[in-house]
């Protein structure tokens, strides 16, 4: 193999770098002068908590969910529970929303206040599930608690692989 002399090989040819901004418009300027109709304040994000695309909690399909039935008599019992004053709220935080969590605590703190104890703990007399949507599961019960029935709505939606109370309705 013979070395060529440095002078002969071909010199490289360099091209201008691309411009990583676009070129700017004047237009712009005049145009960002102006408000558009609506454009005076700031723009108002009305997505749930679950649209967060990359940090907040994702929506989870029905699949991959954990049976509804079972999870709603599961909570349902601790809601009841809650209200009676024998379980502490914060077992229930994680499956609940933080506006039905202060709710529950302000009927856990009446409960207490009044000091009755149940004598016998509640029971589910009957609990039907409906799946309106995929990831979502709206719950009808009839429940014996302190001797009376009540009928409670209870609305479930599939967040992080498990199911989050959104919604809670006792009657």
């Amino acid at each position: 193999m013979s070395a060529q002399p440095i002078a002969a090989l071909p010199l490289p040819t360099l091209r201008s770098a691309p411009a990583l901004r676009p070129a700017p418009d004047p237009d712009a300027l005049r145009r960002r002068d102006r408000p558009g109709p609506g454009q005076a304040v700031l723009a108002v994000d009305f997505r749930g908590e679950a649209e967060d695309k990359l940090f907040g909690p994702q929506a989870t399909a029905t699949a991959d969910l954990p049976d509804p039935a079972i999870w709603a008599h599961r909570l349902v019992l601790g809601v009841l529970e809650c209200f009676a004053g024998v379980r502490s709220p914060a077992q229930l935080s994680r499956w609940v929303t933080l506006e039905l969590r202060e709710r529950i605590q302000r009927g856990h703190a009446a409960a207490v206040r009044r000091g009755a104890r149940p004598l016998h703990p509640p029971k589910i007399r009957r609990l039907r599930v409906t799946e309106p949507a995929d990831g979502v599961a709206e719950v009808t019960v009839v429940a014996i608690s302190h001797g009376r029935p009540h009928a409670i709505a209870m609305r479930m939606s599939g967040v992080d692989g498990r199911w989050l109370v959104t919604a809670l309705e006792l009657g």
